[in-house]
């Protein structure tokens, strides 16, 4: 597992940050709930796809790795981003399931999601042996900062459009 920190935290940090952003951003444009699931787990399935597809890819352009680490790199990937991104998503599904008020559902999930960033700093801390604190402050701030942003533009468009 340690050979493949980098591909666990890209994935998996990425897989947070792009599911909730999804999330984020539709709850902030006001969408419904249910074009939410459908962006969100069209976005876990396809861009883990993708990201896992883009390691593997960007592996083999090294001459020095072989065919299987290149692989195992890609799977890494796809796998840590599709069980990091479940995490927000299913946050925000089992929240809102409970509290039928997205005002009160959202920020539940935006605590939530606090946790599985922390989650996954405290990982590459242990698999990369740096200091947890760091690491977990730096996963929260990248994450937080991204959900904001995503948040913003679904309410400035939603305002616009």
């Amino acid at each position: 597992m340690k050979k493949h920190v980098s591909a666990i935290v890209y994935g998996g940090l990425d897989g947070i940050i792009t599911t909730f952003a999804v999330v984020a951003g539709s709850v902030g444009g006001n969408v419904s709930n249910i074009v939410i699931i459908i962006l969100g787990f069209s976005n876990l399935l396809a861009d883990g796809f993708s990201m896992g597809a883009g390691a593997y890819l960007s592996a083999t352009s090294d001459n020095n790795q072989s065919k299987s680490k290149a692989l195992a790199a890609g799977i890494a990937t796809f796998i840590s981003f599709n069980v990091f991104g479940l995490i927000p998503l299913g946050a925000y599904l089992i929240t809102n399931a409970f509290i039928h008020d997205k005002a009160i559902a959202f920020p539940i999930a935006f605590v939530i999601v606090g946790g599985s960033l922390a989650l996954l700093g405290w990982v590459k801390a242990n698999l990369s042996e740096q200091k947890v604190r760091t690491e977990i402050l730096r996963t929260l701030s990248v994450g937080y900062v991204a959900a904001i942003v995503a948040y913003g533009v679904g309410i400035l468009l939603n305002y616009y459009l």
